[in-house]
């Protein structure tokens, strides 16, 4: 059995599993398409040949990197011993804001719940955090308990009860943050502390794939470096998220490699980089 291989839960970022999955043949690793069942701690084989039991020893082999969907990826880090790369603890924004503070787009902010801000709306939109009658909400958890973003206060309504669409938990922690007049988005993702790869995936409000460009590569190092800087380096494999406001580029989030969208990034780089801390 090939030292490297790649557990693929397909059907869920279509974009670029193909990609992904070709640089890792390349590379010599294999892999195997997986599919996660539903309320279930079981895996079966995926397309082509969806619905068999996944091949004797594969759960157990260390040597897997998995990459999927949120849930199942919670699942595999609890049901097998595949290298899962996502740290939830440390990609929540109350563990890492603190750490890097000053870089951080979302450094004018507080952390409230859920269901302080139904209770506490007058006192958020009168406070200091506010542009526009509007505030920028998202959840303290890289799991994404609902999509972050913008609500003003006549819409107020309508957003939270897209908020709490899923029923998250009333103490779920939430961030409030001040809006920004974001240019452009980008992710890289980071592999035994160096970024390897990024691209663009979003310009002008409007969505691209773009593979970043060694200037923005360049400020992608920088800002690794002080994240480095400070101690953060949370697993083998990471994403960095950057955004440009008229200010510059800063943090937008960090997250999990093994749950990610890889939009344009360079696939056969990142596979390369993975092999050599599995």
């Amino acid at each position: 059995m090939p030292d490297r291989i790649l557990a693929i839960e397909t059907g869920i970022e279509p974009e670029y599993e193909n990609a992904l999955q070709e640089a890792a043949r390349a590379a010599g690793w294999a892999v195997h398409r997986v599919q996660h069942i539903p309320f279930t701690d079981t895996f079966v084989t995926g397309d082509p040949n969806m619905g068999h039991p996944l091949p004797d020893g594969l759960i157990d082999n260390p040597n897997v990197w998995f990459h999927g969907s949120i849930q199942a990826a919670k699942v595999a880090q609890k049901a097998t011993k595949w290298q899962v790369h996502a740290p939830w603890a440390q990609l929540r924004c109350s563990a890492y804001y603190p750490i890097l503070g000053e870089r951080i787009l979302q450094r004018d902010h507080l952390f409230t719940t859920i269901a302080e801000i139904a209770t506490n709306k007058d006192k958020l939109y009168a406070s200091s955090l506010v542009e526009d009658e509007t505030l920028f909400f998202r959840p303290d958890g890289n799991d994404k308990l609902f999509t972050g973003g913008c609500i003003s206060l006549p819409e107020f309504d309508h957003g939270y009860s897209l908020m709490t669409f899923y029923e998250p938990p009333p103490t779920s922690k939430v961030v409030v943050a001040r809006p920004q007049r974001i240019r452009s988005e980008a992710r890289f993702l980071v592999v035994g502390g160096k970024v390897v790869t990024g691209s663009y995936y979003k310009t002008g409000g409007q969505t691209v794939r773009l593979e970043a460009s060694s200037g923005l590569m360049r400020i992608a190092d920088d800002m690794l470096a002080f994240c480095l800087a400070q101690g953060f380096n949370p697993s083998p494999s990471w994403v960095l998220d950057l955004a440009e406001t008229k200010d510059g580029w800063s943090i937008i989030e960090v997250g999990a490699t093994s749950c990610c969208g890889l939009y344009k990034c360079d696939m056969d780089k990142f596979i390369a980089a993975l092999g050599t801390v599995l």
